[in-house]
C-alpha cells in the first residue's frame, strides 16, 4: 500500500476576500509522511498592498515585517505550488486558504491546484457533535497546544494534529 503526503498548509492575509485585492501575507505548510514531517514550508509574503489594520490585529503580521521579510508573490506561489506537488492537501476551513493560493496562481497565469483536498473543519463536523468547529476550540476539546494562533505555522501544527485525532477517531 502507498503511503500517502500530506501538506497541511495556512494562509494568513491582508483581508478576506482575494476577488477584493486582498493577498497572501504568510504562507506555511507541513509535508507529512507516515504521520512525520518530511519537510517545511513557511514565509512571510510582500504582497505588494498595505495589511489592513483589522488583519494585522489578527495576525500581527504588519506592513513593516512584510517590507523587511516578504518574498515576492512571483516567487513563493509557485515554490508553493512544487512543494505540495503529489499531496493530498489539507487545511481548516481549506475553502478560504484555496481562495487565495488559486486567485493569486491565476493572477500568474497558472493552472489552479488540483491536489485531493481533506477539510479538518468539514471532518469535525462528520465525526463531531460540538458547539464550535473554530480551530482553537477543536484544538482545546482534543488536548493540543495552541501557543500561537493565526499564525501560518503555529495553525499547521495544530491542524495537523487535529488531522490525526480526526482520523482516529471511529465513526
Amino acid at each position: 500500500m502507498t503511503e500517502v503526503d500530506y501538506v497541511i498548509f495556512d494562509v494568513e492575509t491582508t483581508g478576506m476576500k482575494p476577488s477584493e485585492g486582498h493577498a497572501i501575507v504568510e504562507l506555511a505548510a507541513q509535508r507529512v509522511r507516515d504521520r512525520q514531517v518530511v519537510d517545511m514550508f513557511d514565509t512571510i509574503v510582500n504582497p505588494g498592498r498595505s495589511v489592513d489594520l483589522e488583519a494585522a490585529q489578527v495576525h500581527g503580521i504588519t506592513d513593516e515585517v512584510v517590507r523587511r521579510e516578504g518574498k515576492p508573490l512571483l516567487e513563493v506561489i509557485p515554490a508553493f505550488t512544487l512543494f505540495a506537488e503529489g499531496a493530498t492537501l489539507v487545511a481548516h476551513n481549506i475553502r478560504f486558504d484555496l481562495q487565495f493560493v488559486n486567485h493569486h496562481l491565476e493572477a500568474l497565469g497558472l493552472p489552479p491546484l488540483q491536489n485531493p483536498l481533506i477539510d479538518t473543519l468539514d471532518l469535525a463536523h462528520q465525526k463531531l457533535l460540538l458547539g464550535s468547529y473554530a480551530l482553537g476550540y477543536l484544538a482545546k476539546h482534543f488536548n493540543i497546544p495552541q501557543p500561537t494562533a493565526h499564525r501560518a505555522l503555529a495553525d499547521v501544527e495544530v491542524t495537523r494534529e487535529l488531522l490525526f485525532k480526526l482520523l482516529d477517531l471511529k465513526k
